[in-house]
């Protein structure tokens, strides 16, 4: 990685007391000098903001924004807007989404707009324990490959780089990770390049999983993604008839 790649690296949170002081850490050590690592906090009760704000006062680097409002679309919104850099870069604050991936993508072809880290191509998988997991990502992503035609195979990441003139131009849409696949569909017809990386997502080790610590709330999530890949298939077809 040349010391000249500054990101902007954004972490939404809430409740990561267990975890965003570790993360930061290993971040630091992977990122230039001059770039930047902004957790948009949503008010996180467990104390995780004030982590992040006492490591802010001994490492100019580090940005804490904090928020009444709760959601990730909204927080990485906000953050984007607050990026001081070009190239954005946003994961999980749970170590699902490895930092050692980070060079990776901030090495990954410039002249793409968008780069995903993904499970699925060659060299990517998904570390997860649980089969049921595992299998409906795949599903899904498959699913909704064919049915959007697209050519990225991890629609579903979460764990991107991306320029900030595209993020102007596709404003995030949705509430969990359907943001994701909407944003790189669009982006994908807009005529956007976009281009994956591999690399091996895990299941966190410390606190819990807001998404699967529920099977209903695991299902509402499901049917969010396919009700997403419905919706843009839908577009598509009005746009070519």
């Amino acid at each position: 990685m040349s010391r000249h790649d500054t990101v902007s690296i954004i972490l939404p949170t809430y409740n990561e007391k267990d975890t965003i002081e570790q993360l930061i850490g290993e971040l630091t050590v992977r990122i230039s000098g001059d770039s930047e690592i902004i957790v948009v906090d949503d008010d996180s009760p467990d104390g995780t903001g004030e982590i992040v704000e006492r490591l802010s006062r001994s490492n100019p680097r580090i940005r804490l924004l904090r928020r009444k409002e709760r959601g990730l679309t909204t927080a990485l919104r906000d953050g984007i807007n607050a990026a001081v850099h070009e190239t954005v870069i946003w994961l999980d604050a749970d170590f699902a989404h490895p930092p050692e991936a980070i060079p990776d993508l901030i090495d990954a072809d410039k002249s793409f707009d968008i780069v995903v880290a993904s499970r699925y191509i060659p060299g990517g998988s998904d570390g997860r324990n649980s089969r049921l997991r595992r299998t409906a990502s795949i599903a899904l992503n498959r699913i909704g490959q064919w049915w959007v035609r697209s050519s990225v195979k991890d629609l579903s990441s979460g764990f991107v780089r991306a320029r900030k003139a595209v993020l102007r131009n596709l404003p995030f849409r949705g509430t969990y990770g359907d943001y994701c696949i909407d944003f790189l569909v669009r982006a994908e017809r807009k005529g956007y390049r976009i281009t994956e990386v591999p690399y091996t997502n895990s299941e966190r080790e410390k606190g819990y999983s807001k998404t699967t610590a529920n099977p209903l709330i695991f299902l509402r999530y499901v049917l969010l993604y396919l009700k997403t890949i419905m919706q843009l298939r839908k577009t598509i077809d009005e746009q070519t008839t």
